[in-house]
């Protein structure tokens, strides 16, 4: 039996990334769509050709799972609603704006089955040969998200919660620990800093003691736009590969792999919502350096 799904959000990543990837996963169905605006869920639906929701409560009932295409504080208010109704949980990164936040959405669904939509994780030639460099012994990492996600004419440019300052950090940063986490280990401590042009940057000492840099921007020229992940060991450099790839396929693997854990009551995957949470941990304690000027450890 398919899962049945609702989206949660009606912005520019849930019409062309959340809903035709759902659209593309065979082991679920998409039932509808919840905003509060209903002349622009009215549109959505109609768009898709799927049923239009102005109270979320309405949505939940119909549906065994929610996928999120929120702003971290709003999705996490509604992720603990959904998980407390017993649905199962596809959420966006990060998961929340605080540690707090994403705790209680971490313990409000212990009971349901949840993942952590972080792109390349569900990319399967790039998962692929993540899963082959978790084997072999690295020293260390250097990591360069630069993009023009924020810059006029993007469709990102009008995000709020990405107009803040070092937003780069909580936006891009999720996407780097995803990987740099799942390679060289916990982050046990961070050390983080600005540029005048803003970027975000962080050094991270992982368990075991690797070391991994990180460079992320949300405003970068196209001509400047690099995107970079090098791991060094003492068997030399490895780079790992930079995926094109269609995000709603990423996101009908994600949904499909949502689908089969509900499936088989399976509550744990290798991006639920306690890696969620540790990536809150580790960004939040990077603020924390921000603020001190010093490194902090976890």
């Amino acid at each position: 039996m398919a899962t049945r799904i609702g989206v949660a959000g009606t912005g520019h990543w849930a019409d062309t990334v959340h809903i035709p990837g759902l659209k593309l996963q065979p082991a679920v169905e998409l039932v509808g769509v919840w905003g509060r605006n209903p002349s622009t869920v009215d549109s959505v639906a109609k768009r898709h050709g799927i049923s239009g929701f102005t109270r979320f409560e309405d949505m939940l009932a119909a549906v065994d799972a929610v996928s999120f295409s929120l702003p971290p504080n709003v999705q996490a208010e509604l992720a603990v609603k959904a998980a407390d109704a017993g649905k199962h949980l596809l959420l966006e990164k990060p998961i929340a704006p605080t540690v707090e936040a994403a705790k209680r959405i971490a313990d409000a669904a212990a009971g349901v089955s949840t993942v952590v939509f972080f792109t390349r994780r569900f990319v399967p030639d790039f998962e692929r040969v993540l899963q082959e460099m978790r084997a072999k012994r690295w020293t260390g990492a250097r990591v360069r998200q630069h993009t023009e996600a924020m810059l006029p004419g993007s469709p990102y440019a009008g995000s709020v919660w990405r107009q803040a300052e070092g937003a780069a950090l909580w936006d891009l940063g999720p996407h780097a620990l995803s990987v740099l986490t799942a390679i060289l280990g916990p982050v046990e401590k961070i050390s983080a800093s600005r540029t005048a042009d803003r970027l975000s940057c962080f050094t991270a000492t992982h368990k075991g003691g690797a070391v991994s840099e990180v460079s992320l921007g949300l405003y970068t020229r196209p001509t400047e736009i690099k995107s970079e992940y090098l791991f060094t060991g003492p068997d030399g450099d490895a780079p790992l590969p930079i995926p094109t790839f269609p995000r709603p396929q990423a996101l009908a693997t994600a949904a499909g792999e949502l689908a089969a854990n509900v499936a088989k009551g399976e509550r744990r995957h290798r991006c639920d919502v306690l890696v969620g949470l540790e990536v809150v941990r580790v960004l939040a304690a990077a603020d924390r350096s921000l603020a001190t000027g010093g490194s902090v450890a976890l």
